[in-house]
């Protein structure tokens, strides 16, 4: 008899036991991020003859990054696809966004480049000019958006 008692007060321990183990399951939210990467096409330095400012405007396209530099300013601007921001919450989830964003449109690879969740940017597009490869920057006209607009050629440096 105390073999029967024994054994019914571990088996009920067993059981409270491995109830209280899953009676507060623990959830773990998945977060999904989308990484920016910039196209092997655009990688690399770049740079363009601004006759106004008497000085060059680079642009720098790395996996991971886009950088500008204006003529005659030192200081760069900078968008990364590995950088995020929280667009909004929903039900208790966040929607993620990367800093950099890059759209592919036209059979040409021509892309647009810029920041998440603005607009106005411009397109760029890897050509041959003068016998030089170059990247051909189509800047948006926001006066008029139909209206062609004067391209900026950007050559390696």
């Amino acid at each position: 008899m105390r073999k029967f008692w024994i054994t019914l007060t571990l088996m009920l321990t067993m059981v409270g036991g491995l109830t209280l183990i899953n009676a507060n399951p623990v959830t773990a939210q998945a977060v999904t991020k989308h990484y920016t990467v910039v196209p092997k096409t655009l990688r690399g330095h770049w740079r363009h003859y601004d006759k106004k400012k008497r000085g060059y405007d680079k642009v720098n396209f790395t996996k991971w990054e886009f950088k500008s530099q204006v003529a005659g300013k030192k200081n760069w601007f900078s968008l990364s696809g590995k950088t995020f921001k929280v667009a909004k919450r929903v039900k208790e989830k966040s929607l993620w966004y990367s800093d950099l964003s890059i759209t592919k449109f036209g059979k040409h690879q021509t892309y647009v480049v810029g920041q998440s969740y603005s607009d106005m940017w411009p397109s760029w597009q890897r050509v041959k000019r003068n016998g030089k490869t170059a990247l051909r920057c189509e800047p948006v006209s926001p006066v008029a958006p139909g209206k062609k607009v004067s391209s900026s050629y950007y050559y390696h440096y």
